[in-house]
């Protein structure tokens, strides 16, 4: 495996080039690790600055009081001449963001950074490369903003999802955007064209990292090595990906393997966290539990089409639903169908959803759980009895699906559940059965292998 640590975590960075010019890619890299208050040694080279956002500038490579763990070069020219210098300098990891357009440049410049790579050991990522975002260990080399506050939110996490993008500018994005779900992200990587370091080495690197449990990757080009990795790393860890390319045959090599294949790029987010937060599914019979029979019909449609099946309760649990929860309730205590409730009161539901969960997962039938919420600001329903109940039922998957839920009702629970490590999917009812029908076919399909 290569050692991409120096990568992903240095020790100390060397920037070469940066630019005085504000909104620069040079520049907004060592903003970006300013900002952020990266605790490494930063070096910058320039030698027509003596100083950029206070760190000084060095005029020469001689001049620096250590060899850098990792270089970043962003400059358009004189790439190799760059490269050959500071691998002639003892730097032994590279990256090169610069963007360049193979096909148009000279096609002798990547084979000159491999002979130079291969003649001064360097192991180098790029060219073309957006940068690695790695929030775990609060360091950055991308050319676009980061900012400081997720950064803080997701630093020393101890399990999350770490993202490989063969797209620049969704790479980047990772830097500011955040899901309605607060998601835990170690690291993320657009590693450009890849001629030394490529996308299966990234992974290598995932497979042994504690802090990845999940990885998530956008590929418009699925290689042999990638299919080769997620073959070893798919029994150990969930691989999402999104495929846009047209290559059907190398799609379904990648699914055959394990990797597990979404039908949308925000589901490269939305399905993780069910694979982060719920524990291993024993079986695929779910309860369910819903205001309205319309919302149990959208869910048990689904399960059909997924091949989940409905959970008979026993005797015992099906008289205490009949009996505590009122409303329609099925017959067969499963689903539970509380229309119409007697009063529009916060206490009310809260307990409905109380009683009906605990005696739902009480069962040996029930392997999961999924919850339908109709919310609006009436009712004031706390999602904090679900802390209590997640630690009595620790084993069995609890997922919730908001369904027309007024803004600020819809708010309160996403915030709650997030704490709680509750997967919560807004009017995607289809997503959420399907998430856990992926996360029953991992454990006892692909992990068991």
């Amino acid at each position: 495996m290569r050692n991409l640590k120096p990568f992903f975590n240095p020790k100390s960075i060397l920037i070469v080039g940066v630019s005085r010019k504000a909104y620069t890619f040079s520049y907004t890299i060592l903003k970006n690790l300013l900002e952020i208050f990266y605790r490494g040694n930063v070096y910058i080279l320039n030698p027509n600055a003596d100083e950029i956002l206070g760190i000084q500038s060095y005029h020469s490579l001689e001049e620096l009081p250590e060899i850098p763990e990792l270089a970043v070069i962003v400059l358009g020219k004189k790439i190799a001449e760059i490269f050959e210098k500071l691998a002639k300098f003892g730097v032994k990891n590279i990256a090169i963001e610069s963007e360049l357009r193979i096909e148009t440049e000279d096609p002798i410049l990547i084979e000159n950074l491999n002979k130079i790579s291969e003649k001064y050991s360097v192991s180098y990522m790029g060219p073309s490369m957006l940068g690695i975002i790695n929030f775990n260990n609060n360091f950055t080399t991308s050319i676009i903003p980061v900012r400081q506050y997720l950064m803080q939110r997701h630093r020393k996490i101890k399990e999350g999802i770490s993202f490989i993008a063969q797209s620049g500018g969704l790479a980047g994005a990772m830097g500011w955007w955040a899901p309605s779900q607060d998601l835990p992200i170690s690291k993320v990587i657009h590693l450009g064209y890849g001629f030394d370091i490529n996308d299966a080495d990234v992974l290598e690197y995932f497979k042994e990292d504690e802090t990845t449990k999940v990885i998530s990757m956008f590929l418009r080009e699925i290689t042999d090595e990638i299919i080769n990795v997620v073959k070893e790393l798919a029994p150990l860890k969930p691989v999402l990906f999104f495929y846009v390319g047209k290559d059907d045959d190398r799609e379904k090599k990648l699914i055959d393997v394990g990797g597990i294949s979404v039908l949308n790029y925000i589901e490269l987010f939305d399905l993780a966290k069910i694979f982060l937060w719920c524990p291993e599914p024993k079986g695929s019979n779910l309860g369910i539990i819903g205001p309205s029979s319309g919302a149990i019909y959208l869910i048990v449609k689904e399960m059909r089409n997924q091949g989940l099946s409905l959970a008979k309760v026993t005797q015992e649990h099906k008289e205490i639903i009949l009996d505590k929860v009122g409303g329609s309730t099925c017959k067969l205590g499963n689903p539970v169908d509380y229309w119409p409730p007697e009063r529009f009161v916060g206490t009310n539901i809260c307990e409905i959803y109380n009683t009906s969960s605990k005696t739902l997962l009480k069962d040996d039938a029930v392997d999961g759980l999924i919850l339908a919420l109709e919310f609006f600001i009436e009712i004031e329903f706390d999602f904090i009895i679900f802390d209590k109940i997640k630690k009595a039922f620790p084993d069995k998957p609890i997922i919730t699906i908001l369904i027309q839920a007024e803004h600020e009702g819809a708010k309160r629970v996403t915030s709650r559940a997030t704490t709680l490590k509750i997967p919560v999917f807004e009017n995607e009812v289809e997503r959420a059965v399907r998430g856990y029908k992926l996360l029953y076919d991992w454990y006892s399909k692909i992990k068991k292998k």
